[in-house]
């Protein structure tokens, strides 16, 4: 469909801007210049990418009418062994005369409404009867459409008549599968966008991931937190970020609205700005920003963490590295992360609690008392652990919801009690000698400014 409109269109330029015949022949060079640009320039750019989604209600149109004709003909004739289908075999007579009547009928009466039905865009056959209201736009569409016609009539011989020996069914499974390599098969094939503007259903899981350890798989992934669950390998993360810095670019530019619909963002984009509001529900709002993300990634690293550390045993500060290197690794930039130092003594209350949360569920009542203090003590220490499923923003990622998924029973409540005990024996100590030193501090100035006077 392409190719004929295309030589149509530069010979047309060609008649308007060189009005001196002598002249046109010489950059025509019969018709090699004028074939070698439209092959090499025009019918690329015509075919390549997003732009062969565009042509196809055309050529469906083109189709439509072209089929309907050659069965009118056919009828009339009487078909293929009828009195004149020896005339109608020739392709200047038939051909010539199918593409002119194409030319004529479908450009101005079948374009619109096949897009109106594809795009569902208003008002696209009042915009082509427009266009073909042009001068001598009816004259240069019927004319290559008679070029077109007449050299494609005897390529379509064999697809009318078919190959003796091979069965209609394969040609039809070749050609089929041609066509839908051409319109689907390639990548980012569809109408053309801005960049950013749209984004692929199959996509806005990545738009607002994060990178979490999973501590079933044992492994850094990717988290989304839209679908609130582990979509893949990190390298998801890194591609959903690269999607949502260009969104994001793209609607800081000017208040602009992002689809989820490629046709939807075409309209928006090159027809009709009111798209958005026609369509909330097809539009990307709360695209969210990079600090909020890394906010959200730093408080479920506390978290997976500690959790990872009951769990396996696992070291906090190589866990937080493994996030942090892959962050660095895709950024470039070293980023600033949360200090799990402290959480060594947490994680024994934490793991306290929650063998006492399990207790007071079995009606064990012995040290339930414990529970108060042991979770004002764990929020003050670190406030990011999310340690119920009542407290939870994601689906299961409280320290609750992560032990009952693994099936966690830990150690028992006597070993836990006796370790905690510890850790509070030492802190004792520790502010102790603190302030025995604070206070012989005190007294060594104290004497020696009584010595002083």
């Amino acid at each position: 469909t392409p190719a004929f409109p295309a030589l149509g269109f530069l010979y047309a330029v060609l008649r308007v801007t060189v009005p001196d015949a002598n002249a046109r022949k010489l950059m025509e060079g019969r018709w090699g210049t004028l074939l070698s640009f439209t092959t090499w320039t025009l019918l690329p750019n015509l075919y390549h990418g997003a732009v062969t989604s565009l042509i196809l209600p055309c050529a469906v149109s083109n189709a439509i009418v072209a089929g309907c004709t050659y069965g009118l003909i056919d009828v009339i004739s009487g078909g293929p062994k009828g009195k004149y289908a020896a005339l109608l075999q020739k392709p200047w007579i038939t051909g010539a005369g199918i593409g002119a009547t194409v030319g004529y009928i479908a450009p101005g009466h079948v374009y619109g409404p096949v897009m109106e039905y594809a795009w569902q865009i208003e008002s696209m056959a009042q915009s082509m009867n427009y266009v073909m209201s042009v001068p001598f736009a009816t004259e240069v569409s019927v004319a290559t459409g008679a070029v077109a016609g007449m050299i494609l009539h005897p390529l379509l011989y064999y697809p009318i008549n078919g190959i003796n020996g091979i069965h209609w069914l394969f040609p039809l499974a070749a050609v089929t599968s041609a066509l839908y390599f051409i319109y689907y098969g390639r990548e980012e094939s569809g109408l053309p966008v801005p960049e950013g503007s749209y984004i692929d259903r199959s996509n806005l899981d990545l738009v607002d991931s994060i990178l979490r350890y999973n501590n079933t798989s044992r492994r850094i992934e990717t988290y989304s937190l839209k679908s609130e669950q582990f979509i893949g390998p990190v390298e998801k993360c890194f591609q959903g970020r690269e999607i949502a810095e260009s969104s994001r670019s793209y609607s800081s530019s000017g208040n602009k609205a992002v689809f989820d619909d490629r046709l939807l963002a075409f309209v928006y984009n090159y027809w009709d700005v009111k798209t958005a509001s026609r369509y909330p529900d097809h539009v990307v709002s709360n695209i969210p920003s990079k600090s909020s993300l890394q906010m959200k990634q730093d408080s479920m690293l506390v978290t997976d963490a500690s959790v990872a550390n009951i769990l396996h045993d696992n070291d906090f500060e190589a866990i937080q590295g493994a996030i942090t290197d892959a962050d660095e690794k895709f950024t470039g930039v070293k980023q600033s992360s949360s200090d799990l130092k402290s959480l060594k003594e947490v994680n024994i209350a934490l793991e306290l609690l929650m063998l006492l949360q399990q207790a007071s569920k079995e009606n064990d009542v012995e040290y339930t008392d414990e529970i108060p203090k042991l979770e004002r003590y764990i929020r003050r220490r670190s406030p990011k652990i999310v340690l119920y499923t009542s407290d939870e923003e994601c689906k299961d990622e409280s320290v609750e919801s992560q032990l009952r998924n693994c099936d966690w029973n830990g150690p028992t409540l006597s070993s836990a009690m006796e370790k905690w005990h510890h850790v509070q024996e030492q802190s004792y100590k520790s502010w102790r000698n603190k302030a025995l030193l604070a206070s012989s501090v005190v007294i060594s100035i104290g004497c020696s400014l009584l010595l002083s006077r």
